[in-house]
């Protein structure tokens, strides 16, 4: 009959056949959110989603019925594609903030790198710069007649750290000289001069070292790079003062000094004009001394430049106790009985001093 029990029966299975397809696509979905009240979801799972078989319809109001199960089928399905968007969109932010966490720590990475890069070139160029320093008051270059290129630096024992740091980047060898308490190093092999030169060229100031160095430049087809002025922080004043400086005190007078002593008196005017202090003339050994004796420029160059530019020799025991002396001298330790604790202080602080002149340290 097509009564009006038929057409609405007919209505409730249309509507469920549209239905089932978007239920079955969201049902499992349902089952991962753990809010969704269990007694809907049997209801949901056993009479709406996944009837058992597909009996004829023989009770009016189980299909009466069917209404509002439908409705409530469809009230849970708009609540699950609610509850889709929202894990949609958390899920889309989730990932978006993995993504730029990936980026930044790709940044942090790559920033890293860079920094180290950067401070790894910035230490090989202060090494440079140091290492021109000590071949221009201690180094010679030299090229026999044959065409055969060497370098030589000449060192007092004490300072042989000095010497094995240049060995140990670029090769060579240290020998004790004989008769004598200073030890030479020689590198003569191609590859590690050549890696010496690339190093040290445009950053040499030594006038007669630059003749030198260009004869060898001359023999292997490099150009010899003029050095650029002198500035404050160049690690070269470090080299050039762990080969021809000293720091010493005077007993009478009880001040102390920073010098520098060399026969060109060109590489001396630079060093006043950036550190402070004058230039003498020693006539008796025809070579001139730069002095720094000013407290303020010699606790400057203590606490700031060699700071920066640490000495490698053994000169750099007596720069570390250049504080401790003014300290002392202020206190008037110097003058003080040589039982008290002040005296005492003094003393002990004179004995490591003197023990950089004997080689002791």
């Amino acid at each position: 009959q097509d009564g009006p029990l038929k057409k609405f029966l007919m209505q409730q299975t249309i509507r469920r056949n549209s239905v089932d397809h978007i239920l079955q696509t969201t049902f499992l979905f349902i089952l991962n959110n753990k809010k969704i009240n269990l007694k809907n979801v049997k209801m949901f799972v056993q009479e709406i989603l996944f009837p058992t078989g597909n009996p004829p319809i023989t009770k009016a109001p189980n299909f009466i019925n069917l209404k509002s199960k439908i409705k409530e089928s469809i009230r849970l399905s708009m609540w699950v594609v609610i509850s889709e968007a929202i894990c949609l969109f958390s899920t889309q932010k989730h990932n978006n903030l993995d993504s730029a966490d990936n980026s930044t720590s790709l940044e942090i990475i790559e920033d890293t790198n860079i920094l180290n890069s950067l401070k790894s070139s910035d230490n090989n160029k202060a090494f440079n710069e140091w290492l021109a320093g000590l071949i221009d008051g201690d180094g010679c270059f030299q090229l026999s007649k044959k065409g055969y290129a060497s370098l030589e630096i000449v060192m007092e024992l004490r300072d042989k750290h000095c010497l094995y740091i240049i060995k140990q980047k670029f090769g060579g060898s240290v020998k004790l000289k004989a008769g004598d308490n200073h030890l030479r190093y020689r590198l003569h092999h191609k590859t590690g001069l050549l890696n010496l030169i690339k190093a040290v060229n445009g950053l040499i100031r030594n006038p007669v070292r630059m003749l030198q160095l260009g004869k060898i430049c001359e023999n292997y087809n490099i150009d010899l790079i003029d050095p650029q002025p002198l500035t404050y922080y160049n690690g070269w004043f470090a080299g050039f003062f762990d080969s021809d400086g000293s720091v010493y005190m005077n007993d009478k007078s009880g001040q102390l000094f920073i010098t520098a002593s060399q026969k060109n008196k060109f590489l001396l005017d630079a060093l006043v004009e950036m550190y402070g202090g004058k230039i003498y003339t020693m006539a008796k050994v025809g070579a001139f001394k730069w002095t720094c004796y000013r407290k303020d420029e010699i606790l400057k160059l203590v606490n700031d430049y060699f700071k920066v530019n640490p000495s490698r020799s053994e000169k750099r025991v007596r720069l570390h106790m250049v504080n401790k002396f003014y300290e002392l001298r202020v206190l008037h330790a110097h003058n003080a009985t040589p039982n008290s604790v002040l005296g005492k202080s003094w003393k002990n602080f004179m004995i490591k001093w003197d023990k950089v002149v004997s080689g002791k340290v």
